[in-house]
Formats: structure tokens, C-alpha cells, sequence
């Protein structure tokens, strides 16, 4: 019997999944679910050498397909992704959420992928420091700041040590192995009046519930934890961390022609015929999600939380 992290309840399988960047001879993997905190995760037990093997060399570093890439299509693609930004009010991570509470404001960016965010808290004034696993991303990421190898759950030497005014943590928390253990890592680097940043895939999204695992935020097994708002509180409240602030993000890029080419791509390579995510499905998407809760309608949530007293 497999208990949830989160509130010690059983939990029970919801699929059973074969890893889509492998195609329809990899391997399977079975997904549990809590119903009673909305907390899953892939199931069994990984070491990081197992974990490494997910990763192609081709596999993306913190990004998705987006809006912003997308060329010019017909009318009708058009038409709703305008719909959809008409009705899009997320807000995307930016550095004056947070209030610097120092002359001099520090940021550690851990799992910065390529640094996109560290270069936005820098063109604000931040010291940045990065930690990333990836050389290459680290590379390209030490153009805004020193960047260390490491991960949230095994922090650099040279890291560990310092304190932040921000500690950012964006769609890396669902890739741990251990998020608790990431999570007081993140904890331990805030200055007193610090504040982490936690964005990760909002799994309580109805698009998750119409595409199940060839949605492409879901991304089984490379993503080893799934959370809703509910879980991720009280997985950051076990870490010794006190949300805040909650935001919600990501609804327009549904609807690109970028993100809905890598759906249909997830969906061939797991077998899934026929494919689930045809115009017709992108528009019954829009109707259920326009004017639907915010837990419901964007593909990730973010929140901002403090050391938590005692």
C-alpha cells in the first residue's frame, strides 16, 4: 500500500504510463493519486542515476512551446488564441513581485536552465547566482551570474553557505526526487526576510483531466510529483515554508499551434489513437476553461512563501 506524502492517506493508481520521449516500445510507468489532497506521483523508487536517464540530450530546459512562437496560421487558429487571450488574466513570474528588502538584493535561481529568469532579476538589480545540473545550460545561464553545478536537493559547496532575498524555484519541484528534502534546501538559503518563488504544473487543470497523461505538462517520468494548490501548501508547510501569495499562469499557450504540435507528438509516441488533441479538442478546451476558476483553467501555479516561525 503506497501512502501520499502529503497527508498519509492511500492512494491509488490513476494510469499507467508509458515515457512518451522514448516512444511506444519504452518503458511503463504506473501513476498514484491521493484523492483527498490531489498529491500524485510516479510510482516506485528512484535513485539520481535513474533520474539522469530520463533526460535526452534534446529535452528541454525550463521552457515550453509558447505564444511567443508562434508563426502565422489560419483564421480560425487565430480567432482563438485570441479568444483565449481575451480571457487569459495569469500573471507570469516577474521580478517586482517581490519588494527587495535589501539595497543590494541577492536571487538563487536553483535549476536555472538556461537563466532566462536569472537575467530578468539581474536587469533588476539582483546579484544572481544560479545552480543547474545541465554544463551546457550552465553555460548559457553564467551570462547573468556565477552558476554552480548542483541540484535542490544537493546544493553547492559555494552555495550553501549564503543567504538570499530571493530563492526561485520554477518547474523544478516536480522533478525531484525528493521535494521535501528540496524544499528545506530552498528554506535553509533564505535571508530573514526572504521570500521563495515555487512555480510548478497546476494539476488540478481541466486539460490535464481531458488529455490525461499525453498532456504535455505532464510528462511522465521525467516529472516524478504532481501537485495541485492544496498539495503544494502543505508539502511546503512540511518543509518549514509559509505560502503567502498565490498566482496562477500559463492559459494562452494552450492554444498556440507550438504547444498543440508537441501534444499531438506526445500522443503518437504513446500510441494514442486517434490523437487527442485535434482543433476540435483545443475548442471544446477554450469553452471549459474561459470562464472557468483559475485552479482549473492555467497549466501552472506559483507561489511566494516565507520561513515559517519556529
Amino acid at each position: 500500500m503506497a501512502l501520499c506524502l502529503v497527508c498519509g492517506r492511500e492512494m491509488a493508481q490513476r494510469w499507467q504510463a508509458r515515457d512518451h520521449a522514448r516512444g511506444q516500445n519504452g518503458p511503463e510507468y504506473g501513476v498514484l493519486w491521493c484523492r483527498t489532497c490531489g498529491y500524485g506521483r510516479v510510482a516506485g523508487e528512484f535513485a539520481p542515476e535513474d533520474v539522469a536517464g530520463f533526460y535526452g540530450q534534446s529535452y528541454y530546459t525550463h521552457s515550453a512551446p509558447g505564444a511567443e512562437q508562434e508563426a502565422a496560421h489560419g483564421w480560425l487558429n487565430r480567432l482563438r488564441m485570441h479568444l483565449a487571450w481575451r480571457a487569459d488574466h495569469g500573471l507570469d513570474l516577474a521580478a517586482d513581485e517581490v519588494q527587495a528588502t535589501d539595497a543590494h538584493p541577492r536571487l538563487c535561481d536553483v535549476g536555472c536552465g538556461n537563466g532566462k529568469a536569472m537575467g530578468m532579476f539581474h536587469a533588476a538589480g539582483y546579484e544572481a547566482v544560479g545552480i543547474e545540473p545541465d554544463p551546457e545550460a550552465r553555460a548559457i545561464a553564467s551570462r547573468y551570474g556565477r552558476v554552480y553545478e548542483g541540484t535542490a536537493e544537493w546544493l553547492p559547496e559555494e552555495v550553501e553557505q549564503r543567504q538570499f532575498e530571493v530563492v526561485l524555484l520554477s518547474h523544478v519541484l516536480e522533478h525531484c526526487i525528493d521535494p521535501i528534502a528540496a524544499l528545506k534546501n530552498v528554506r535553509s538559503l533564505l535571508s530573514p526576510e526572504g521570500t521563495a518563488i515555487v512555480e510548478v504544473p497546476n494539476n488540478a487543470a481541466l486539460a490535464l483531466e481531458m488529455f490525461g497523461p499525453a498532456w504535455f505538462f505532464a510528462d511522465i517520468p521525467r516529472h516524478l510529483h504532481f501537485f495541485t494548490e492544496n498539495s503544494l501548501r502543505e508539502v511546503m508547510g512540511q518543509a518549514g515554508l509559509r505560502v503567502t501569495e498565490t498566482f496562477y499562469t500559463g492559459y494562452t499557450r494552450q492554444f498556440s499551434q507550438s504547444w498543440l504540435a508537441a501534444q499531438r507528438q506526445v500522443a503518437t509516441n504513446l500510441g494514442v489513437q486517434p490523437a487527442p488533441h485535434g482543433e476540435g479538442a483545443q475548442w471544446r478546451l477554450l469553452a471549459r476553461t474561459a470562464l472557468a476558476s483559475p485552479e482549473r483553467k492555467y497549466d501552472s501555479i506559483r507561489v511566494h512563501a516565507v520561513a515559517a516561525e519556529g
